[in-house]
């Protein structure tokens, strides 16, 4: 017996529990029974919907990392499920648009709740479309699965789901079990490869844990094919984000990615996660990466193939240490989530010059890398490239494109310096008499930017200078309008985080304007994004720039991401 409530609470009450009223016969409150049935179901609609939307907001809450603008993971994956919805029309002589793959109220919060949810096998599915995420699209019709959780008719006649699904490739038809269910989509567990148009797959995949660690997603694929993927990824991004470049886009060598040395054990660092198991609930321990399917917490790994042979070694011994310190755990410990820091590090003999290379596990220690002839240092916890075997052939680049000016620069000016690396790098790019300057907000990089320098034999501050501050509102700050640097002599290296530049930063570059920029990027989406932005002030200014070129760099081998730099330079009046 339901208590005497108000109607919106009544409401609210049944919306929660996702029971519809009338077709359960709930009894209805005298209090309540003015109210005609259909204008009960309205606002149990309104309420249901409004309460799965909160919850699916929370499940969707953007990653610290991720951007809040139309380039967010969400707003991109829209624009991909568009693609391969026009790609699969076209093939199939049917119009399938965004609106026939929505997915109602009612069966969103069916899917909602891992606890409750139906166990949906899809037998056999085909993949259609490869995500810039590495994940396939599949589409399959809701009859097949959706008339017991919606009440329309309508919301199955003719309708689809599409089903997102990791480690899957076009071509490939897979079994799938259904699991939550978005707004334009459904969250598909692979259970099987049926069929694969690459016949080598179970070959190229070296990781007994591929199929469900959330690290790795192209193993499936030969290298060049990796590539070729992640070169498309540079292309789609333009595409959907800097349209106005046009053919160039479109250029067989747009994008064109440069492979990486190794393509396995590159990963100097190394961050597994472990919970202490609470021994009421009867959990196991286990020690590794973020499982491909969310419910299902942290995935056991003793090894793992990209990272250093030194940081497997190590992982081992340390798993080992905390299965036998578990029993010390004090009680408030049990449940929560922690994290194991492993990073590969160089150790050098000052007298010989030799080294060997060691895995550091305390935060407080310090970590040394070597590229080319140029030494770094800095603390576990500070941001430098995992595959540094990688990093000389980005200096290549860049030295190539600075001759290619035919110009003598005196300014090299490093905004989202970190601890360096860039103005070191290429300090001797620059004129004797010139000046390095770099910027950073963490003040601890800016430390070990300043020592890194010396370190390196170069004078500070007199040919290279770091200070502390935001990269923003870097041409406003004293110690750089002090340095009296000209911008007809100057190269601009920008390599902001995953969310880009910002306005403010992209009209005071413009305003200095540089003869030479490199932008380099972790997500080439917000860099195609700010350089459609950086044309769109042009428009308004005399001053004009042309792309050079925009290469791919393979830091990370057998995963989605790749590193993307963008060329600029300054046209001639």
């Amino acid at each position: 017996m339901i208590r005497q409530l108000s109607v919106t609470k009544l409401v609210h009450t049944i919306a929660i529990r996702g029971c519809p009223l009338l077709r359960r016969g709930v009894h209805i409150p005298s209090k309540v029974r003015k109210v005609s049935d259909s204008q009960l179901e309205v606002a149990l609609a309104r309420n249901r919907e409004k309460h799965v939307s909160k919850i699916l907001s929370k499940v969707n809450k953007k990653k610290k990392k991720d951007t809040i603008d139309h380039t967010s993971t969400e707003s991109v994956l829209l624009l991909e499920i568009r693609s391969a919805l026009k790609y699969y029309s076209e093939k199939n002589g049917l119009t399938v648009g965004v609106e026939d793959v929505v997915n109602p109220t009612s069966l969103i919060n069916e899917y909602l709740f891992s606890r409750s949810r139906p166990t949906t096998i899809i037998e056999s599915m085909d993949i259609i479309y490869q995500t810039n995420e590495g994940e396939g699209l599949g589409l399959i019709p809701k009859s097949l699965y959706a008339a017991p959780f919606i009440d329309q008719e309508e919301e199955i006649y003719n309708k689809f789901t599409l089903v997102k699904v990791p480690k899957t490739l076009p071509g490939d038809r897979v079994k799938v079990r259904l699991n939550m269910h978005h707004r334009y989509y459904s969250e598909g567990v692979l259970l099987e490869v049926l069929k694969s148009k690459n016949s080598r797959r179970d070959n190229l995949i070296l990781c007994s844990n591929f199929n469900n660690c959330s690290g790795c997603q192209l193993q499936m694929l030969n290298y060049e094919d990796q590539l070729n993927f992640k070169q498309n990824s540079i292309r789609k991004a333009y595409k959907y984000f800097y349209p106005q470049l046009g053919e160039a886009i479109d250029d067989e060598r747009f994008g064109m990615v440069n492979g990486s040395p190794i393509q396995y054990s590159y990963r100097s660092k190394l961050t597994p996660h472990y919970k202490i198991p609470r021994q009421d609930k009867d959990q196991t321990l286990n020690i590794g990466l973020n499982h491909v399917d969310a419910s299902q917490g942290i995935l056991d790994i003793d090894s793992c193939p990209i990272a250093s042979p030194t940081i497997n070694s190590r992982l081992k011994e340390q798993r080992e240490k905390i299965f036998n310190e578990l029993k010390y755990a004090k009680a408030g410990d049990k449940g929560r989530q922690r994290t194991l820091l492993l990073r590969d590090s160089v150790r050098i003999n000052n007298d010989t010059g030799d080294f060997h290379r060691v895995c550091l596990t305390d935060s407080a220690k310090v970590v040394t890398e070597k590229v080319e002839d140029f030494v770094y240092q800095f603390n576990t916890s500070s941001f430098f490239q995992v595959n540094v075997d990688i990093l000389p052939n980005v200096l290549d680049f860049m030295r190539y494109h600075i001759e290619l000016s035919n110009y003598s620069f005196k300014y090299l000016i490093d905004t989202y310096c970190g601890v360096g690396f860039f103005g070191i790098g290429l300090s001797n790019a620059i004129k004797e008499d010139g000046k390095i300057f770099g910027i950073e907000v963490s003040a601890k990089s800016i430390e070990y930017a300043t020592h890194n320098a010396k370190l390196n034999g170069i004078a500070v501050p007199e040919r290279i200078q770091f200070i502390s501050g935001s990269s923003e509102t870097m041409f406003e700050n004293e110690h750089f309008v002090q340095a009296e640097m000209q911008g007809s002599d100057s190269i601009v290296i920008m390599d902001p985080s995953r969310k880009g530049a910002n306005e403010s930063f992209m009209r005071q570059l413009l305003a200095f304007k540089p003869r030479l920029i490199f932008y380099v990027s972790c997500n080439v989406i917000t860099q195609a994004r700010d350089l459609a932005m950086f044309e769109e002030y042009q428009k308004a200014s005399p001053i004009k720039y042309k792309i050079r070129e925009v290469a791919g760099f393979d830091f990370f081998p057998q995963t989605k991401h790749v590193e993307s730099i963008a060329v600029l330079e300054l046209c001639e009046n």
